[in-house]
């Protein structure tokens, strides 16, 4: 047995009787057949948990038929309804066969769990078995249950991590991701799993935003990136295209995406399927590399895809913005900002006093972030963009199946546009959530920022900034955000957000009909 598995085992065994549950007395008493207590919902969950017991003694001893009793097992480990101490009981069971049948169907088992197993025990109980029976092949899983951050437990220090290194021998884990990113079909068992996992792109993108998360500074992924090995024989034609189009934004426009939604951006913008958005993707990526060139190593140093347009736009605009260090280009902001009234969103259940000022996150914010807000603010003034938004506001509070949302980009006639993307019909959850639907996205590459509005109320002040929910879809999709809060017939409070926690509030957009 491998030392992680010993380990783990051992923390196990401590802990599953503590998770039985408490519940002493049942109308309803055991009938001695295992099997059909086990399936009774009715029973004691201890005595459903010394029934699944039984069974499995029974199949090791021959006495039952083992694929039978591994169907009833499974039946209870795969349904939400079942009690906790149960489920974790009949999983560690079915992990525990030996036989080559059992093997191979916990083995598919695994494969199919992980990805979206958030149970933490569950998951230690697999990456047991993987350990012990030495399955490199649940390589991609590990990495797709690695990839769901748990703010609980540092990443290096779960059990997946622990896992994919035993596994993976001498091999930086972050080797080991990028390998993944590169064959996320590894392992990826029969069409039937691949299907229900939709295991190729979404292994590729889990992989990516893990990457990104255990190399922030994207030192590592640079390096992986230019490794010869990367467009060795067996990379496949799609991922080889990949590391042409990252090293194309790293050498040209000088960031590295580090999310899953920013490898798509980076995809359309490369590759987009509209003939007229192709040629002026083609186009700007000119015009952005021409820009970057300009910046110092004091500039580039956090920039990432959402500042590339804000950098673009300033030198054909602002040039003078361009020369300017962090702090000036900070003293400009603030400067201008100064005297605006803050609107801070009423904190919710658990959260601290929110922080909203711009000095409140100086620190935080990098020069493009500085530059981004900066650029915000001027084409939310333009006088074509402030009735585009006021009537679109209209349109939503009409609307109460969903919040409304789109994109500021340049127009130009006008200088700056917004564009309104409503919700599709499926994406309508509820008059308080926005869902930017998949063409906001796919014609959003050249956007300086993407919005929504909190409007299903006249005066809806005490919601103004954006929630936790909104908050989450911004650390994914990596773009600069802004939302804009009803406060009266003619008033919109204005916050932009950005995906590390920063929420800076502009202050105020009037509109005299």
């Amino acid at each position: 047995m491998k030392t992680l598995a010993k380990a783990t085992l051992i923390v196990l065994s401590l802990s599953l009787p503590l998770m039985i549950s408490c519940s002493t007395s049942s109308r309803f008493e055991p009938t001695g057949n295992p099997l059909l207590d086990l399936r009774n919902p009715e029973l004691l969950e201890r005595d459903r948990i010394a029934a699944a017991r039984a069974a499995w003694s029974e199949v090791e001893e021959g006495i039952r038929d083992r694929e039978r009793t591994r169907y009833a097992l499974k039946n209870l480990a795969w349904s939400g309804g079942t009690e906790r101490p149960l489920r974790l009981t009949v999983i560690e069971l079915l992990m525990s066969d030996e036989s080559p049948e059992g093997n191979a169907d916990s083995r598919a088992m695994a494969r199919l769990m992980l990805p979206n197993e958030k149970d933490t025990e569950a998951v230690r109980i697999i990456a047991v078995r993987a350990v012990e029976s030495d399955w490199d092949d649940l390589a991609p899983a590990l990495v797709r249950s690695l990839a769901r951050p748990d703010s609980a437990v540092p990443d290096r220090e779960r059990i997946e991590y622990l896992a994919l290194q035993e596994l993976r021998p001498g091999v930086p884990i972050e080797q080991v991701v990028f390998d993944v990113f590169l064959n996320p079909g590894q392992g990826g068992g029969d069409n039937q799993e691949v299907t229900v996992l939709r295991s190729l792109q979404r292994t590729r993108d889990e992989a990516w935003g893990l990457l990104g998360r255990l190399d922030p500074s994207g030192t590592l992924r640079k390096q992986l990136i230019a490794s010869p090995s990367s467009l060795d024989a067996e990379t496949s034609a799609e991922s080889r295209q990949m590391i042409l189009d990252l090293r194309a934004i790293q050498d040209e426009l000088g960031v590295i995406p580090n999310t899953a939604m920013e490898i798509a951006w980076l995809t359309s913008l490369r590759h987009h399927s509209d003939p007229r958005n192709s040629t002026q993707n083609t186009a700007w990526w000119g015009e952005v590399a021409n820009a970057v060139s300009m910046l110092d190593a004091a500039q580039r140093q956090g920039l990432r895809m959402r500042h590339l347009e804000p950098v673009r736009w300033a030198s054909q605009n602002r040039p003078a913005w361009l020369g300017l260090d962090h702090e000036a280009l900070y003293a400009v902001l603030n400067t201008r900002l100064s005297g605006r009234v803050v609107y801070k969103r009423k904190a919710e259940k658990g959260e601290p006093i929110r922080q909203e000022r711009l000095g409140d996150w100086v620190s935080m914010l990098s020069w493009g972030d500085l530059l981004s807000i900066l650029i915000v603010d001027e084409a939310l003034q333009n006088p074509i963009v402030v009735e585009q938004l006021f009537t679109q506001r209209a349109l939503d509070r009409k609307d109460t199946s969903t919040e409304y949302g789109g994109i500021i980009e340049t127009d130009p006639d006008t200088g700056w546009r917004a564009v309104l993307f409503r919700p599709r019909q499926r994406d309508r959850v509820s008059d308080q959530r926005f869902v930017a639907s998949d063409d906001m996205f796919r014609f959003s590459d050249r956007a300086l920022a993407h919005y929504h509005f909190h409007a299903d109320q006249r005066d809806n002040t005490r919601y103004a900034g954006p929630s936790h929910g909104d908050q989450v879809n911004a650390a994914h999709s990596a773009r600069t955000n802004i939302v804009l809060t009803s406060m009266g017939e003619d008033t919109l409070g204005v916050d932009v957000y950005f995906d590390h926690g920063a929420v800076i509030d502009l202050g105020r957009l009037e509109y005299d009909e």
